[in-house]
Order: C-alpha cells, then sequence, then structure tokens
C-alpha cells in the first residue's frame, strides 16, 4: 500500500492529530484534511498553495465537509478514510452525507467513522443517522464509539477551573464515567487503517476503570501537588456557566442532555476493544493526570 492511500478528516483535531503520529510512527504518510493546511507546512518565502507537506512528510489538502468543491482533490488515490463527523453537529449526517457518496464514487474503500458511546442505542442522535448512512454506502466501515476523553479536563472552561480554583464544576452528581484517553482512540484507529480487521463493527472505547469525577479531581491533585476539588452543580447553574463561557442556548441544552446520561449511568460501562484491537491496556486515569500535570500547573 503506499502512503498516500490515507486520507484524515478533521486532521487538526484531538483525535487527528494523535492518528498522524500513529501513522508516521509506523512508516506511513497520511493525508491530513483541514480547512487551512498552510498551517501545517514549514514557511516558506513564496505565496502558499492549496496543499502543501508538513515536516513529518504528512501532505496537507484544504477539505471542508460543508463545501463539496474540495472533496475529489482530498480523495484523490485515496482507499482508507477517517471520518469524523464536527463535534456536536446536530445535522451532521446532513453534511456528511454528500461526501459519502463521493467517497463511494472515487475509490475508497474502508471508512473509520468517528462517532460517541452509545449512538446505536439512539436513532434520534445525527451521528446514529450518519452510521445508518455509511452502513447503506456499500463502503466497508468500521464505527469507533469512544466514551468521554479524558481531555475534557485539559481544554475550556474545565482548564480554567482546575487552573484557578482548583475545582471542576459540573452537573454530573456522582456519577461513573469510562473515560477514555484520545491517545487509545487514534492507536485503535491506525491499527485499523493500516492493519485492516473489524469491518461492520461498532466498538465501543472506554478507559480501564469507571470513575466519578471527585476521584478525576483527586487524581489530578496527586498529580499536580495541589488541592483539587469536585463540585456537583445542578443543571440551571450549569446552564448560567455555559452561557458566561460563550455557549450559545442550542449548546447549553445540548450538554444538559448530555449529563442527563451521564448521571443515568449509560456513560458507565467498561469495554475491552482498545486491548483487543491494539494488544495493549488503555491509558488509566493516573497515568493520563501524570502526563497532562504541566496543563493544570501553568
Amino acid at each position: 500500500m503506499t502512503d498516500q492511500q490515507i486520507l484524515i478528516i478533521g486532521a487538526s483535531g484531538r483525535i487527528g492529530t494523535q492518528l498522524q503520529a500513529e501513522l508516521v510512527a509506523r512508516g506511513l504518510r497520511p493525508r491530513g484534511a483541514t480547512r487551512h493546511p498552510e498551517r501545517h507546512r514549514p514557511q516558506q518565502a513564496s505565496m502558499p498553495t492549496p496543499g502543501g507537506t508538513g515536516e513529518d512528510g504528512t501532505t496537507w489538502v484544504r477539505f471542508d465537509l460543508t463545501d463539496p468543491t474540495t472533496y475529489a482533490p482530498a480523495l484523490a488515490g485515496v482507499d482508507r478514510v477517517f471520518l469524523a463527523a464536527r463535534p456536536g453537529d446536530e445535522h451532521s449526517d446532513a453534511v456528511a452525507g454528500p461526501f459519502i457518496s463521493a467517497m463511494r464514487h472515487s475509490g475508497v474503500r474502508k471508512v473509520i467513522n468517528l462517532t460517541a458511546m452509545g449512538t446505536d442505542q439512539r436513532p434520534d442522535f445525527a451521528l446514529r443517522r450518519l452510521e445508518l448512512l455509511l452502513e447503506a454506502s456499500g463502503l466497508a466501515w468500521t464505527h469507533l464509539r469512544p466514551n468521554w476523553f479524558f481531555q475534557v479536563f485539559t481544554e475550556g472552561s474545565l482548564l480554567a477551573g482546575l487552573r484557578g480554583a482548583g475545582t471542576i464544576r459540573l452537573p454530573a452528581a456522582d456519577a461513573r464515567l469510562s473515560f477514555i484517553d484520545a491517545r487509545d482512540v487514534a492507536a485503535v484507529a491506525a491499527v485499523l487503517l493500516a492493519d485492516g480487521g473489524h469491518e461492520g463493527e461498532g466498538l465501543t472505547l472506554t478507559g480501564p476503570a469507571a470513575h466519578d469525577h471527585h476521584e478525576v479531581a483527586e487524581a489530578i491533585g496527586e498529580a499536580t501537588g495541589r488541592t483539587m476539588t469536585y463540585e456537583p452543580v445542578e443543571e440551571d447553574e450549569a446552564r448560567a456557566s455555559l452561557a458566561a463561557a460563550g455557549f450559545p442556548p442550542a449548546w447549553q441544552e445540548r450538554l444538559v442532555r448530555f449529563y442527563q446520561l451521564v448521571r443515568a449511568g449509560y456513560c458507565s460501562p467498561v469495554s475491552e476493544a482498545v486491548q483487543r484491537v491494539t494488544g495493549r491496556a488503555p491509558i488509566g486515569l493516573a497515568r493520563f493526570a501524570r502526563d497532562h500535570a504541566h496543563a493544570w500547573r501553568a
């Protein structure tokens, strides 16, 4: 297989960045699809072109799911695709539908599709409708359905709360979640793209254990040498915090609904899929906290 046969949609995102590193470590040179490929190439004196090659040899190409004119250049010579729909998009099936058709007509033979844990149980979710479109496309597919990422604690308002007051404030009550490290999701995707297997399956991806947010705060505290605590909040307070952080009302309600599922226990099951696909145990809470301790000390 040539190194131009793997296309990563969302290559500059949380999973895409790690996936590129995994594939490059295997001696492959994936093609990264992003709206701004010029940000990933070495600086040149001349004006940038629409595509280019990064320092690690990864080829970058301009791509936008909402712009069908970007499909053909991105798909040229590609037979395997990692597809990550826009997170939180309630119309992700409609947005990705034309691209699924383009993949079918361009010679793509396999798609690794990133959705979310429990998607198969929620026919009202746009991500489930996207899964069904892919299943009906005639392409070989594997759905990756990860639980919440550990990395949510290194971003946005959760990061700010930990850095500042040393608190996690969420409407999760004492519910337990089998958080997964984004690096493990990328590792699973890399195996499936490079080696094949698990076609026609939906893989639920979790960490090795389920934790409540008190345990998360304690682990981060141990890693940083600071006192960290978890403070459960009610939904109205969560909405107010989200509004203050700039989230529009639709996003506020979406996140509140997600935490209703969390409190109902939907995010607590533990899967062995990471071990089964990669041959190693997934990253646990303590290691995640040690690896990212610098983020909470800044």
